[in-house]
């Protein structure tokens, strides 16, 4: 009788056991979240492993953190209209002084149309996509769509394509650095002008 429980006591520890491990397991499978404290250790590290690194002291390095605007249906109609009109501007006035193709003044008008649709949508997916990347870069990220237009639109049947391939290149180039400075000086002059109107009110 003695062996008989004894061997009915260890069926149920053996029972107990295997009951357990798979309960172990799944606690082990997920994954833990990671509390505040977790995440300064983890940037204490970094930090010092970045001095390190650089060969200075810690207290010389500062942790700026950004975060994107959101990006509501006026930003994004307010950016593609500046695109569509700088991008056809562009392309009819650099066109006169650099001869990359044989074509008439509205079929650059479509062409740079075309352009800014292709551009824009890329831009748009980029900012769904790789908005971490984006910020990681600075932005430099965002380069990569116009040039993707350009490429497509040198070989798309139905509008001008590019007799000199160097001439258009040079283009494309203008175009983006002329663009960009437009943009970021007016938008100081406006951000200026909005501040100093601010500070007349108070």
């Amino acid at each position: 009788m003695d062996e008989e429980k004894k061997e009915l006591e260890k069926q149920e520890e053996d029972e107990k056991t295997v009951e357990a491990k798979p309960l172990e397991e799944s606690k082990e499978s997920k994954p833990n979240k990671k509390t505040a404290e977790d995440v300064e250790k983890e940037m204490e590290e970094m930090l010092n492993d970045l001095a390190s690194q650089m060969g200075v002291d810690k207290s010389q390095i500062k942790v700026v953190s950004y975060k994107m605007p959101k990006r509501g249906f006026k930003t994004i109609l307010f950016e593609s209209l500046y695109i569509i009109l700088f991008n056809c501007l562009l392309f009819l006035g650099l066109s006169g002084y650099i001869k990359w193709c044989d074509g008439v003044w509205y079929q650059l008008i479509i062409y740079g149309l075309m352009f800014s649709g292709i551009e824009i949508a890329i831009r748009n997916a980029f900012y769904i996509l790789f908005k971490k990347s984006i910020i990681q870069t600075f932005g430099l990220l965002l380069i990569i769509p116009p040039l993707i237009a350009a490429f497509v639109c040198a070989f798309l049947p139905f509008l001008v394509s590019p007799v000199y391939i160097l001439r258009y290149i040079v283009v494309c180039i203008i175009l983006l650095i002329v663009r960009e400075f437009i943009k970021r000086y007016s938008l100081d002059f406006y951000f200026k002008h909005k501040h100093l109107k601010e500070k007349k009110q108070k």
